[in-house]
């Protein structure tokens, strides 16, 4: 998720990234407050200005409310990315997106004491803005539109992110509690569980109250906390091992020269998907049967070579898949010192966590 973003700037070293969803949903939302500008001012006791409500004023309150909504998400996301830097756990970006901000984290920590940290250190952010702003309300004009609606903003996202389910901070605190008396794995389920009963509920709620917005929710609730549980049995599964354990040691390789139709019958006799293309030695590329859909079968392989992920043999395993589906391989040529010693594809990865679930204790 949030692999393709528009990168804005790097705070503390950490991007920070807009998913093309957040382009489409700023207008609209800047159009939705400044339409319903003179509810907002009644119902928070703002005396009904006739030049904020006049001309362009109200969309341009809504835009700055907008703005200062997502720059409370940044600041929440913030929250919980130096926190896992205290942990020695880095944050990757942090994405604005459609439904608010993800700070993609290196990894989800397994001990609970660093998961509670983690995840409460944004909902106390929040909180700490909504009791700031509410200490600078004004009372009349931009600004007191402004304090209030953000004070207002604060303490919603402090309420709604503790709610018990995943991936929400509410959530990954009611994981990291039970993960302190059971294991993480038995947590992580019974977590999924309540999560996947948080998201039919906000579904049902927001059908009965017709509000998209809240189905909408819920079914991100219901999609993330199922692929959290999946990377969190994924992680346990290849915890340990490293791409030396799974990789095919000294693959097959193939020079430039060969031709399409002869690679097709290596792949067919050998039963393997793809090759290193070696000529003195020396690593080119690497070719895979799903490059060659339509190629001409008299051409010389090389040219449909591809540039190869090279991945050191002692790197986890865990990280050689996160690797490969950030990039989109589907196999990685595994090299030491500058000498190819195997390749390691997505089968070898599967395989793995299909032995290690059905309880063995190496592949």
């Amino acid at each position: 998720m949030f692999q393709r973003g528009l990168t804005l700037f790097r705070i503390l070293g950490i991007p920070v990234q807009l998913d093309f969803s957040f382009l489409l949903f700023l207008p609209l939302l800047a159009f939705l407050i400044g339409g319903n500008l003179p509810i907002y001012l009644k119902w928070f006791g703002l005396p009904q200005d006739p030049t904020l409500l006049q001309g362009p004023w109200p969309f341009l309150l809504g835009l700055m409310a907008a703005l200062g909504l997502f720059l409370s998400v940044l600041l929440h996301e913030l929250g919980h990315a130096l926190t896992a830097r205290r942990f020695g756990i880095e944050t990757k970006r942090i994405t604005l997106w459609l439904l608010g901000g993800v700070a993609q984290l290196e990894r989800i920590p397994q001990e609970p004491q660093k998961e509670l940290w983690i995840a409460l250190a944004g909902p106390a952010v929040s909180f700490a803005l909504a009791l700031l702003l509410r200490g600078f309300q004004m009372e009349a004009g931009v600004l007191g539109f402004l304090t209030h609606y953000l004070a207002l903003v604060n303490l919603m996202l402090w309420l709604f992110n503790l709610l018990p389910a995943l991936p929400l901070d509410g959530g990954r605190v009611y994981r990291a509690l039970l993960a302190f008396r059971k294991p993480y794995l038995q947590a992580t389920r019974q977590a999924l569980a309540l999560s996947q009963a948080v998201a039919w509920a906000l579904g049902l709620f927001g059908l009965l109250v017709f509000n998209p917005f809240l189905i909408l929710i819920a079914f991100f609730v219901y999609m993330a906390s199922r692929a959290e549980a999946e990377a969190a049995l994924l992680a346990q599964a290849l915890s340990g091992l490293k791409v030396k354990d799974l990789m095919t040691p000294n693959p097959l390789v193939i020079p430039p020269s060969l031709s399409v139709q002869e690679v097709l019958e290596l792949a067919l006799a050998h039963k393997v998907s793809g090759f290193p293309v070696v000529e003195e030695g020396r690593v080119l590329g690497v070719v895979g049967l799903e490059g060659l859909e339509g190629a001409n079968p008299l051409a010389p392989v090389v040219h449909h070579l591809q540039e190869p992920l090279v991945l050191p043999p002692e790197v986890d395993a865990l990280t050689a898949l996160e690797r490969m589906a950030e990039r989109g391989y589907v196999r990685a040529l595994v090299m030491e010192e500058g000498r190819l010693v195997g390749i390691l594809s997505k089968t070898d990865l599967l395989r793995a966590f299909q032995v290690r679930m059905l309880g063995h204790s190496s592949p």
